[in-house]
């Protein structure tokens, strides 16, 4: 079985993602194939795993997939692979619920049998580490740690810690130093990173890891430790639709605007037929297509670019009005209203749906969201459940009465308990879907 691991820490925002890039890079450069991972609901952690591994980085979500599913998926994945690195989520035992161990790290660890390596912050800390390391051992037994790497430290420090934390039975597999590149480079904004394919700029994402983060950590007792993986209790799921046995033209806009997409949307795109990417900032005009989808991402960054490109914004309003059949998620909801509103400028966007998106500090939706289709759409029959998650820091300011065609039964959506805009063949949502889950794409290609 695949040698693997879990990168984790006892919160969010204490290194995981830095070091977990340092350690897909570092063994893919020595020549080892790196399947990465991520636990949970994430399109931004991704996509550096991506760039760090060379090979699309997989959500492993217990919510959405279900245990069996997020085992199902990882054997999938990591086939053909010589080492997985699993990047958690928040902290090790943070949950769907904060009760239940639902949605955590630590149940994906376990469902994988596979070893937990601890990223801890050594600044301005030293023998209280210990407690740290001892209760999150301690709190689950099943959830085996055997590892723990420290990131932020200086002067003493990595000393004192590499001396006081193997009392705890753990071993110091890494001591990265406090670096200001560090945090220059992976900067953080309000969901996160800073999307790769906006910032363009993987060199220096690649020079920081290699002179600030690898020198400082023993990649072979990391695979050491990898190689302590248990079996796994299910094998492979059976496979999909092959590929190219669809007839459907499916265009996917895909720029710096919009790059929330799992892997899985372009390799279903590309079993339904012919995908054709769009670039809501540079193309004139969209070419015939039979679908669209519009993902998310931040149109809000790029706002003054959008609205500077009319003669795209005109032309897929026209295909639109026209009954063009369009699938949209969060950041293209937003593209589809009349405007965006960012730091007390307002923007011209496509103007599908007559309302004022406005984008505020504090996060609107975020998390798992849910719900049922109650009225008419093409993108799932009535009585469909919809599971999925939300990720917003805008509201929209209706401007005219829109049919929606979802209840929701978790999260915020468009407000009032409903998300999923209905105009047409138009079906916009703040609710983002996993295709695992269900396919908007696949029932829209079934209806043209």
């Amino acid at each position: 079985m695949i040698p693997r691991l879990v990168i984790s820490s006892f919160k969010g925002m204490s290194g995981k993602t830095i070091i977990s890039l340092a350690l897909m890079y570092g063994l893919s450069r020595r020549g080892l194939r790196v399947a990465p991972f991520k636990v949970g609901p994430d399109y931004i952690d991704p996509s550096y795993h991506a760039a760090a591994a060379g090979r699309p980085s997989r959500n492993l979500d217990a919510v959405l997939m279900g245990e069996r599913g997020v085992v199902e998926r990882f054997v999938k994945f990591s086939r053909g692979a010589d080492i997985a690195v699993v990047e958690g989520v928040q902290g090790l035992y943070d949950s769907f619920d904060g009760v239940s161990e639902l949605g955590s790290t630590a149940q994906v660890a376990k469902l994988l049998r596979a070893p937990v390596v601890l990223v801890l912050n050594g600044e301005r800390v030293n023998r209280t580490l210990r407690a740290v390391v001892r209760g999150l051992r301690q709190f689950d037994p099943e959830v085996n740690i055997p590892g723990v790497i420290l990131t932020n430290v200086a002067g003493s420090q990595a000393e004192k810690l590499r001396r006081a934390l193997p009392e705890e039975g753990v071993e110091v597999l890494g001591a990265v130093p406090r670096s200001e590149r560090l945090a220059e480079v992976f900067s953080y904004r309000h969901l996160g990173l800073t999307p790769v394919g906006e910032r363009g700029d993987v060199p220096n994402i690649v020079e920081a890891l290699e002179k600030y983060v690898l020198p400082y950590i023993d990649l072979d007792a990391v695979v050491a430790l990898a190689k302590s993986a248990g079996d796994l209790p299910y094998g492979p799921p059976p496979e999909g639709d092959p590929a190219g046995s669809g007839t459907c033209r499916i265009g996917i806009v895909l720029d710096r605007a919009f790059t929330f997409y799992y892997p899985e949307v372009f390799e279903e795109a590309k079993s339904l037929g012919e995908v054709v990417f769009l670039d809501s900032l540079e193309m004139q005009e969209l070419p015939p297509v039979d679908v669209v989808f519009v993902g998310g991402g931040f149109p809000e960054t790029s706002a003054e670019e959008l609205e500077r490109n009319r003669a795209f914004r005109s032309s897929l309003l026209r295909y639109i009005e026209r009954g063009g059949r369009l699938y949209a998620e969060c950041g293209g909801l937003m593209y589809l209203t009349s405007s965006i509103v960012v730091e007390g400028s307002e923007y011209e966007m496509v103007g599908a749906i007559d309302a004022v998106t406005v984008m505020l500090k504090r996060p609107v939706g975020r998390g798992y969201a849910w719900g049922v289709v109650e009225g008419r759409t093409p993108v799932a029959p009535p009585g469909t459940r919809l599971v999925g998650h939300e990720f917003h820091y805008s509201k929209l300011v209706l401007r005219e009465r829109v049919e929606t065609a979802i209840r929701l039964e978790r999260g915020v959506g468009i407000g009032g308990g409903r998300d999923g805009v209905v105009k047409g063949n138009m079906h916009a949502q703040y609710l983002h879907l996993h295709p695992y889950t269900y396919s908007a794409l696949r029932a829209l290609c079934r209806s043209t």
